[in-house]
């Protein structure tokens, strides 16, 4: 936090003295304004402090911790992070319903609605940190979910690289949004359940494992999209597994996407 304070008290001094010179008629000897100089300047600034998070490296807080199932039979999952690394895998057992660890700390709640546990889970680190600052502002988490607890999973991600491994989960509904980022998704095999998939500047492969059908419509901007037409053929406006009508396990999949590279097999 001190750091961007320096940083952008810095930026203000610049531009407000930059703007007084102007006022007052000071000019550089070859007849510019001092207002000339403030963005190479500031660009010069910017580069020495990407430099300064890269080199001077300060310790981030690592915390371990899980969330206890309360009782429950069923779930919902929010997840809301930001720069660095994020996988997502079943693991938590017993009375858990969440375990994992979290470079930069955990903010979350849980409170029980009913038979269902609503949860929310953020980093506890000061977003103010951008995170191309260094590595102070890296969110690295590994976060283990019940698989056996239906669960409807919220993930909100930021510009990182994720891994989500639900295939041997019990989900309910996903509901997917993510900015500049690099995810692999695979799909639970089971379950009948619907994924909404809202993608920026993105990149995205979706594995959907063998013997779960899906149906798949893309509203796309200037996208990629490639997909494995042998296991889902073009029915009009979305692409469908065959048995998709009759099948025990089924994903219903709407994509929404700018300019995002995504891989579907």
């Amino acid at each position: 936090m001190r750091r961007n304070q320096l940083f952008w008290g810095v930026v203000l001094l610049l531009l407000g003295g930059s703007m007084l010179a102007n006022a007052m008629g000071i000019t550089l000897p070859n007849g510019n304004s001092l207002m000339s100089l403030f963005w190479p300047l500031l660009l010069i600034g910017f580069g020495i402090w990407v430099l300064v998070g890269v080199f001077l490296r300060g310790g981030v807080e690592t915390e371990t911790a899980s969330i206890d199932l309360q009782g429950a039979t069923e779930a919902s999952v929010k997840v809301n992070h930001g720069a660095g690394e994020l996988r997502i895998h079943s693991g938590a057992g017993g009375n858990e319903l969440v375990r994992g660890t979290f470079v930069g700390g955990l903010d979350h709640k849980a409170f029980r609605n009913g038979n269902r546990l609503e949860v929310r889970m953020r980093p506890a680190k000061d977003f103010m940190d951008f995170p191309f600052f260094g590595s102070r502002a890296r969110l690295d988490w590994d976060v283990a979910l019940n698989a056996d607890v239906p669960t409807s999973l919220h993930l909100s991600l930021g510009a990182n690289k994720s891994v989500i491994d639900l295939q041997d989960m019990s989900i309910t509904n996903l509901k997917f949004e993510t900015g500049a980022s690099e995810t692999e998704l695979k799909l639970p095999s089971r379950g009948r359940f619907h994924a909404d998939l809202d993608l920026g500047a993105a990149s995205l492969t979706l594995v959907i494992p063998e013997g779960l059908s899906a149906r798949i419509r893309a509203s796309l901007g200037a996208a990629d999209l490639k997909i494995d037409e042998s296991r889902f053929p073009r029915n009009g406006a979305y692409y469908q597994s065959p048995d998709f009508d009759t099948a025990a396990n089924t994903a219903d999949i709407t994509i929404d996407a700018g300019a995002a590279s995504i891989k579907i097999k």
